[in-house]
């Protein structure tokens, strides 16, 4: 085998002449079905705060508008941790205060069937938690401080700001101190992760590789676009997309 030399060229450049958000963007499998992809700055910083957070036992606070991507973290965050451990989510918006006890604690003289024996070791997320009734917080700041064994990891969401939950909101100053905390930006702050996104919904919804020009033509298409309803609305709009251009190509359908 020839040796190399300082006279060899220089091994060609594999994203050479890719486009850039193609070349730039990071996906990070979760599952079979599942992945987060990640091109612009501030989500690169997220997700280093969310890997930072699951080497930490601080309970972690996810904020961000609905459909930005915060249940899809708080599955990162498990994968980081450990993940063959437990994983539960749970929403937790509308339940009263002996409903969320009894759901999360387990009733009187058993736990059987409560989210924190089937989360034990691992991660449990309680979704759109902004409501918690005071008592039910006081008594996970007591879980925290190590009275009881429960999930590793916790993490909570919810689509309020900053000032919502300090304002208006139930929360206990202390419990919020407890919490670190990571915002998620909505995607119309963050326009360099659409090609990326379009892209990874357009071939999973064709279920092969697209050509590099209908890549580029569906993101055109969302550049301009507010997106309201964030990341799961781009997924939702991607897939009727990929599906109508699908059956105007096959007019007589699957065979």
């Amino acid at each position: 085998m020839r040796a190399f030399t300082e006279t060899d060229p220089p091994a060609p450049d594999p994203l050479a002449g890719l486009p850039s958000w193609l070349a730039d963007r990071e996906v990070i499998p979760l599952d079979d079905s599942l992945a987060l992809v990640v091109r612009h700055e501030v989500m690169h910083d997220v997700v280093t705060r969310c890997r930072q957070a699951a080497q930490s036992p601080q309970p972690l606070l996810l904020t961000g508008e609905t459909g930005v991507g915060k249940s899809l973290l708080g599955r990162f965050v498990h994968a980081c941790r450990d993940p063959y451990a437990p994983f539960v989510s749970r929403m937790t918006t509308g339940l009263d205060e002996a409903v969320l006890d009894a759901w999360l604690f387990g009733a009187p003289r058993t736990d059987d069937g409560c989210v924190m024996a089937q989360a034990l070791g691992g991660t449990l997320v309680l979704e759109e938690m902004a409501d918690l009734p005071p008592a039910v917080q006081r008594r996970l700041l007591g879980l925290w401080d190590g009275q009881a064994p429960g999930p590793s990891q916790w993490i909570l969401t919810t689509n309020r700001t900053q000032r919502e939950i300090r304002g208006a909101s139930p929360l206990l100053p202390e419990f919020l101190a407890r919490l670190a905390h990571v915002h998620v930006p909505p995607l119309r702050e963050r326009r360099r992760d659409i090609p990326a996104l379009a892209a990874f919904f357009a071939v999973q919804a064709a279920k092969r590789e697209l050509p590099r020009e209908h890549l580029e033509a569906l993101a055109r298409r969302f550049s301009h676009y507010r997106f309201p309803g964030n990341v799961r609305e781009l997924e939702s709009l991607v897939l009727v997309t990929t599906c109508q251009e699908f059956w105007s190509a096959h007019p007589g359908g699957l065979v």
